[in-house]
């Protein structure tokens, strides 16, 4: 990794959110460098995060739990590497149920593991650990994260992207293939499920502009 590690809050100047853009924009496609397989994919996720969620509720959606698999992170930042001088990075960090509550980075609160699955395919400690086995350059070590087992690397890190893949390129797999979470799917637009617009982009946008963006 070349730079400085850094987080969300690096992305804020004058009390404005610039976010980066994501460092990793592969596509799942039949044909391509990774294919639609069942089993080979593995998704991270924070269920603090909503870019994140909007992941697990299209995966769920699709009835794609099977096909591949999901860990999710304690809930808090914490530090990523106490150990390195200099290194003040915090982050996303994987925890067992049964570990006891951790406090955030920033020394407010405690919080229990509870809805935390651990990383039972690279055991990583930190979501910084998947970014720099990949190789990462960036330094932002964000979710949500699809994961190839196959290849040992990162596929994409934008949820705008893994949504459109989780709702298309997996359907020969998919328990509900005919399932579709794009707000398009419906010809009438006053039948169009707001659940799809809220799937489909942030909710600050109206779903004119939810269209558009998909």
């Amino acid at each position: 990794m070349s730079g400085k590690a850094r987080t969300a809050l690096d992305e804020t100047a004058g009390g404005e959110f610039r976010r980066t853009d994501a460092g990793f924009r592969s596509s799942i496609e039949p044909g391509g460098r990774f294919e639609p397989e069942a089993g080979r994919y593995h998704l991270y996720v924070s269920l603090a995060c909503p870019w994140a969620c909007r992941c697990l509720a299209v995966l769920s959606m699709k009835g794609l739990e099977d096909a591949i698999g999901v860990s999710v992170v304690h809930p808090t930042w914490q530090r990523t590497r106490p150990d390195i001088p200099g290194d003040e990075h915090t982050g996303w960090a994987f925890r067992d149920p049964s570990d006891p509550p951790l406090a955030s980075s920033t020394g407010f609160g405690s919080f229990p593991g509870d809805g935390c699955v651990p990383d039972t395919v690279n055991g990583a400690k930190f979501v910084r650990d998947l970014y720099e086995k990949a190789a990462d350059t960036t330094g932002k070590y964000s979710v949500p994260v699809l994961w190839d087992k196959k290849e040992g690397t990162i596929v994409n890190n934008e949820s705008s992207e893994i949504i459109r893949m989780f709702n298309s390129a997996f359907n020969g797999v998919a328990k509900v293939p005919g399932e579709s979470a794009d707000p398009r799917a419906a010809e009438d637009p006053t039948q169009r499920r707001p659940s799809c617009a809220f799937i489909a982009s942030p909710p600050s946008r109206s779903w004119q502009a939810t269209l558009r963006t998909w």
